[in-house]
């Protein structure tokens, strides 16, 4: 009884812990593709007088190394910002306490939490990597933008749209395909075409699945058992585009 007790307590500890430390480490390379990935010149082109004078408009802060530029007590609601000299480090902190990098943004990216724009920073903050000029914008500061630049409306659905379709599909996959199917359907992605794979470690497709190396090699391998794919050192050749493609269907 007592060992029994002692077993089950242990289980219950190791639930309270959270997510492993690698689990963290993939959810921050998860994090970086979602954060910051639009640009200040994919809204409004490389050269909008109109815009460049809205933005002037709006409120700017200068940070020191090391300041805290997100989240921001000054503002209220939500808030973009846009980095317009410097850089700035994304950082997410684990439950246990420990600062996982997901990332380093530069002068013309835009990141913070404003449904409207497809941003949202999941919990993570952003600290002046060097003496950095960032912009505020608000929800109304960017239709202000929007309204200085008839370009931006259009561009901005050109850049969200893709991404809402390819996270659908990404759900989709998770929810509803085994891991072997995810694996090739990436195949098929990185072949873009082809039918070879080359340049790609099993690490780097595991963070783009957001799984295990160990999970994107046991899905190769299986693959390879059933003669749909040859496997050489950092390539791959699909011996049946076809087939792979009918894994892909949920």
């Amino acid at each position: 009884m007592n060992t029994l007790a002692r077993g089950t307590k242990t289980k219950r500890k190791r639930r309270t812990k959270g997510p492993s430390d690698k689990i963290r480490s993939l959810a921050a390379i998860s994090l970086a593709g979602k954060v910051g990935y639009l640009k200040l010149g994919d809204l409004v082109g490389q050269n909008s007088k109109s815009a460049d004078a809205a933005i002037e408009k709006m409120t700017k802060r200068n940070f020191k190394q090391g300041d805290t530029v997100y989240p921001s007590s000054s503002q209220k609601g939500p808030v973009v910002c846009l980095v317009r000299s410097g850089r700035v480090n994304i950082i997410r902190t684990s439950a246990s306490g420990r600062d996982l990098d997901v990332k380093t943004v530069e002068a013309g990216t835009i990141f913070g939490d404003m449904p409207m724009l497809g941003q949202s920073m999941l919990g993570a903050r952003a600290v002046a990597a060097e003496p950095s000029k960032v912009t505020f914008m608000n929800a109304g500061d960017f239709e202000k933008l929007a309204a200085a630049s008839s370009a931006v409306g259009l561009n901005l659905a050109r850049q969200i749209g893709p991404r809402l379709v390819d996270a659908e599909r990404r759900h989709e996959q998770s929810a509803f395909q085994p891991v072997t199917s995810r694996v090739a359907s990436l195949l098929i992605k990185l072949g873009g075409g082809n039918k070879e794979v080359t340049g790609y470690t099993h690490q780097e497709m595991a963070d783009m699945l957001g799984v295990y190396r160990e999970t994107v090699t046991n899905g190769i391998a299986e693959l390879k058992a059933d003669k749909l794919i040859k496997v050489g050192r950092k390539r791959i050749t699909m011996l049946d585009p076809a087939a792979l493609r009918k894994m892909e269907t949920i």
